[in-house]
């Protein structure tokens, strides 16, 4: 059995049909590109099909969350038109939530209130 542990910010959940769960989540890294290094956003999308396990995630996490995803990757096979597609499915069975992004103080909002008056 193949396993993973991926670490990323959510940035969409979204209850599909049979009782399943689908997490997106975004990691940054470090990229050389013809101006020189630009950091690149990669995305991963993880499934789970523990109804227990979605039902806590739905409660516990949010987008813009940082988590810990562990699980299994399976392998899948299957066809388009004559061709075989060879894909891989995330599936999330157990999760960890690392922080959640920072809120706007009380004077962030004020002040963002008042830019906002300003220009208008």
């Amino acid at each position: 059995m193949f396993r993973f542990t991926a670490q990323g910010r959510i940035g969409k959940i979204e209850e599909l049909k049979a009782k399943t769960l689908r997490i997106s989540i975004a990691a940054d890294r470090l990229a050389e590109g013809r101006d020189g290094q630009y950091t690149k956003t990669e995305w991963l999308r993880c499934v789970s099909f523990d109804a227990d396990l979605n039902a806590e995630m739905l409660t516990q996490l949010d987008k813009g969350d940082s988590v810990t995803f562990e699980g299994r990757i399976v392998p899948t096979v299957w066809l388009k038109g004559e061709q075989k597609i060879y894909d891989n499915t995330f599936e999330i069975t157990r999760y960890q939530r690392l922080s959640r992004p920072k809120a706007k103080t009380a004077s962030a909002m004020s002040k963002a209130d008042s830019a906002a008056d300003a220009a208008a």
